[in-house]
């Protein structure tokens, strides 16, 4: 059986006392006081439900009573004032001090049960009221909470340009969430890397993975939730129950945080690929430019030899034509065609100048392409 509710009632006439006393002690326990200071004083050591006061009192009537007791947060109890003063400008008087309701006497015996029943309801659906209140802003504040930490990861996100510091990022926010899980990484249908909060992860984790990747965006199993995205998947081993009601909650954070790694790591992929690009790049100029310079060298090589040999050559054929008996005539035939030929041979290399100054460009090209 419920405890009985507490009615204070503050009048100066004894006989209104009794009256509304008799009225009310069937359904409730009532105490009763005759002023102003008793009232105050009662409520110092206690806490009635509901407070019915008169207004006409000597020394401090019920508004300036009413006026005190909301002005004490400790004092927190709904007051009907009972009254002969029935007029408007009375009634807001009352409201105005703060009273919750208005009974203009005399009045009928249900009609005070039915007041007093109703400032009982209104407590109750006050104080249920404020439960609620007081839930939804403990759930915004942890709600608050969380979406600071998803906050918190896309800035940090940013900063990370390799999947390993990527992953410590994630591994972060959810040791905030206070959950475990297996992060895999996937490109064009191949695993790039697996990642597991305890440092080590499963075969069959990274398997599961693979296997539920068409399963939709969110794959739920027992106390187990699977996140699939283009580029990466994340398998949460110890989610809430479906009952509890952080679960609606994770299961949006954890999505908004898969999105934004989905997403970061769609950016360090095609970073990886420029400057996989530019290495080689750099690479096939650097190739380039040796072979240039060789071909340099060489040409200046076989220029220096082809002129070797062919002083050699004329210097052997002074030399044997003295020996052969030919006259004169025939000995300057003889020398100037030769002499002609390698002059001609010497033109042909004098030509690799052009060669030499295009491959001169070409490697200064290179060199300024290098330049950081």
């Amino acid at each position: 059986m419920s405890e009985r509710k507490h009615i204070l009632v503050t009048d100066d006439e004894p006989l209104n006392l009794e009256l509304m006393s008799e009225i009310l002690e069937d359904d409730y326990h009532v105490s009763c006081v005759s002023s102003g200071a008793e009232c105050l004083t009662f409520l110092k050591e206690n806490t009635p439900d509901v407070l019915l006061l008169d207004v006409a009192m000597p020394n401090m009537d019920g508004y300036q009573i009413c006026r005190a007791i909301k002005s004490d947060p400790s004092l927190a109890l709904p007051i009907l004032f009972v009254s002969a003063r029935g007029s408007l400008e009375e009634r807001l008087s009352g409201y105005e001090a703060g009273g919750d309701d208005y009974l203009v006497k005399p009045f009928d015996n249900q009609e005070l049960l039915l007041k007093v029943k109703s400032m009982l309801k209104f407590v109750r659906k006050q104080h249920e009221l404020n439960i609620q209140l007081n839930e939804i802003a403990m759930m915004a504040m942890t709600n608050s909470g969380e979406i600071g930490h998803l906050l918190n990861f896309l800035r940090h996100s940013f900063e990370c340009n390799d999947l390993d510091a990527l992953t410590k990022a994630v591994f972060s926010t959810l040791k905030q969430f206070s959950l475990n899980g297996t992060l895999q990484y996937a490109h064009s249908g191949n695993v790039l890397a697996t990642f597991d909060t305890s440092g080590i992860y499963k075969p069959v984790e990274s398997e599961l993975l693979q296997m539920t990747k068409q399963q939709g965006r969110i794959f739920n199993h027992n106390n187990r939730s699977i996140f699939n995205f283009e580029n990466c998947s994340l398998l949460i081993k110890n989610m809430p129950s479906k009952h509890d009601e952080k679960y609606g909650r994770l299961l949006d954070h954890l999505c908004m945080l898969m999105e934004g790694v989905n997403s970061r790591v769609t950016s360090i992929l095609r970073q990886q690929i420029v400057q996989k690009n530019s290495d080689n790049n750099k690479a096939l100029m650097i190739n380039t430019k040796k072979g240039i310079t060789k071909i340099q060298s060489d040409l200046q090589k076989q220029k220096k030899t082809a002129i070797r040999i062919s002083q050699a050559l004329l210097n052997q054929l002074e030399t044997d034509l003295l020996g052969l008996g030919l006259d004169d005539d025939q000995e300057i035939h003889i020398t100037t065609l030769v002499d002609d030929n390698v002059t001609k041979l010497m033109n042909v290399y004098d030509d690799h100048h052009a060669i030499e100054d295009f491959c001169k460009e070409v490697v200064s090209a290179l060199d300024k392409n290098n330049e950081p």
